[in-house]
């Protein structure tokens, strides 16, 4: 009789564990990642957001780490800047079937030729908690958890690159695309004839704002004024899968005048995809109250 029982009470043993992997396998989560497009149609040159998304209909998600990366299918990316954080878990129903959304990685990119393009190859290795309830030989029903690991590719995204029109004469194009404003800034503080001053050219929008680009600011310095040098600052960030871009230019002047002196119109002119259309961004021009230097002298007396 004793040779029945022990293999009877290593089967009975064991049958919580071969009932708790069941569970498991019944309660595995409905997992896949897309690619996740601001815009699928887009311009040469227009930037957008990619945002690589873990779909779960769990919302024990442990941890997704990249098996390999996404790539290209084809050619190379005009401008690539990736984003971090990726932004925020979010809920989302599809088919009826709600689902937890992660964001894995993030990232601004552009393109500099027309074209059919896909984003492909990307694999992910998901650890999900998945919940099961065992036979506690002192404790009875326990409820308890696993880590199940699952390899997820991330689905194609495909996109279309679209050609730039012709700008037409009147337009001395940038190269950049999105939508900009531009104002001259005159810091706080007086102002005297033939002395150094600063003003602030301040170029900023939604896109990027090409390389090796600036306003025209030339000729905005030409009356009363004389522009001696310029330095300029670029920032790029991104926002609600927006690109914001600002561009700088601290321009140093001297008076030549204290009647009439001012700044000029600065532009840029630039390509806007929601209008489909050529855009010239201008400032407005800026009065300078320009002192006299014996205004100064009789400042510096008193």
């Amino acid at each position: 009789m004793r040779r029945f029982l022990f293999p009877l009470l290593a089967i009975l043993f064991c049958l919580p564990a071969v009932c708790a992997d069941s569970l498991a396998r019944d309660k595995a989560p409905e997992l896949f990642i897309e690619c996740v497009l601001g815009d699928d149609v887009i311009y040469e040159r227009q930037p957008v957001a990619a945002v690589i998304t873990l779909f779960s209909t769990s919302p024990d998600v442990a941890s997704a780490d990249p098996v390999s990366e996404v790539a290209l299918n084809k050619g190379e990316f005009a401008s690539l800047q990736p984003v971090s954080p990726a932004g925020r878990s979010y809920r989302k129903t599809i088919k009826g079937v709600e689902y937890y959304c992660y964001p894995l990685r993030a990232f601004m990119f552009s393109m500099a030729e027309e074209g059919s393009y896909s984003l492909d190859h990307g694999m992910f290795d998901v650890a999900v908690s998945i919940p099961q309830v065992v036979n506690d030989p002192f404790w009875g029903k326990v409820r308890t958890s696993k880590l199940e690991s699952y390899k997820v590719p991330v689905r194609k995204a495909s996109f279309k690159v679209k050609s730039l029109p012709n700008p037409p004469e009147s337009i001395d194009f940038s190269g950049s695309v999105g939508k900009f404003s531009i104002e001259t800034v005159i810091p706080k503080g007086n102002i005297y004839v033939n002395e150094e001053a600063t003003a602030v050219i301040v170029l900023r929008g939604t896109g990027l704002i090409a390389e090796q680009t600036m306003p025209e600011y030339r000729g905005a310095f030409s009356q009363g004024v004389k522009l001696k040098s310029v330095s300029e600052s670029r920032t790029a960030a991104y926002d609600n899968g927006v690109m914001i871009s600002e561009l700088h230019l601290e321009c140093t002047f001297i008076p030549t005048s204290s009647a009439d002196a001012q700044i000029g119109v600065v532009s840029f002119d630039y390509f806007d995809p929601e209008t489909k259309k050529y855009v010239k961004a201008e400032s407005t021009p800026v009065k300078i109250d320009v002192k006299s230097s014996v205004a100064k002298r009789q400042s510096l007396s008193i």
